[in-house]
């Protein structure tokens, strides 16, 4: 995997870890973090507000925040939030029609592990998709 919005980028904010310099990269919660990166400005982003429009550029935005998201299967582009959302949950729903005895076994929470994270993925569908296919709707129309 690679993420394309990451390209250009000239060094990292380092600290010392152990007596050796390594990327400066702050952990938030067990599934994200902040890594400190530079990037060269081109001479036409000689103001605050183009240097934060050419960050923004770089970055899509997906709950409230801005993220860099992978590219995928040697794509030259990100993997947009919808269509990753798209995948999982089309997978979900071929096993749950196709192969009904599986599902009902992925599912129940007393016999299989794989239950609670199932359930919770599909609550943050349900808490993320609507606001994310709004927002896609809205970025898909101011297209030229």
């Amino acid at each position: 995997m690679s993420y394309p919005g990451t390209l250009g980028y000239h060094g990292f904010d380092y600290m010392t870890v152990g007596g050796r310099d390594v990327p400066r990269y702050e952990r938030h919660n067990p599934d994200a973090g902040w890594l400190h990166m530079h990037w060269e400005m081109l001479e036409e982003t000689a103001s605050v507000a183009q240097r934060r429009e050419r960050l923004r550029a770089m970055t899509r935005a997906y709950a409230g925040h801005r993220y860099f998201f992978p590219a995928v299967a040697g794509l030259p582009r990100e993997l947009h939030p919808l269509m990753a959302w798209w995948v999982i949950l089309y997978a979900l729903s071929m096993l749950a029609r196709y192969q009904p005895a599986q599902w009902a076994g992925h599912i129940d929470v007393d016999g299989n592990r794989h239950a609670v994270p199932i359930e919770k993925v599909m609550e943050r569908a349900m808490e993320h998709l609507p606001v994310l296919i709004a927002d896609t709707i809205e970025e898909v129309s101011t297209w030229p």
